[in-house]
């Protein structure tokens, strides 16, 4: 079963693990072509503690950026499958479930 989801609706939905936990914001995807469309391969995960994104975004900006004022974006890319989409509101991630 084939089921589409359209990526500009994942945008900025937290990503919990299966026991509820926050373990960031979905802010971007690595893209595959596949014919005239793009497959999402991986989600990009921001923090999702609103301080950290403000940092990000004034780091993001030549004048911040000079002044020393703002941090890196860091992004983590994880592989689609590793997500449960069931539920596009609420996505969940369970490749990591029992690793420790």
């Amino acid at each position: 079963m084939t089921r589409e989801l359209r990526f500009e609706n994942m945008i900025g939905k937290t990503v919990r693990n299966s026991y509820g936990r926050a373990i960031g914001r979905i802010e971007d995807a690595r893209l595959q072509p596949d014919g005239d469309d793009y497959l999402v391969s991986h989600f990009l995960l921001g923090p999702v503690e609103r301080i950290l994104r403000v940092k990000a975004f004034l780091g993001e900006l030549p004048t911040f950026r000079a002044l020393g004022i703002g941090s890196d974006r860091e992004l983590r890319p994880l592989p689609w499958e590793w997500f449960d989409l069931k539920d596009p509101d609420r996505p969940i991630l369970v490749a990591l479930e029992g690793s420790g």
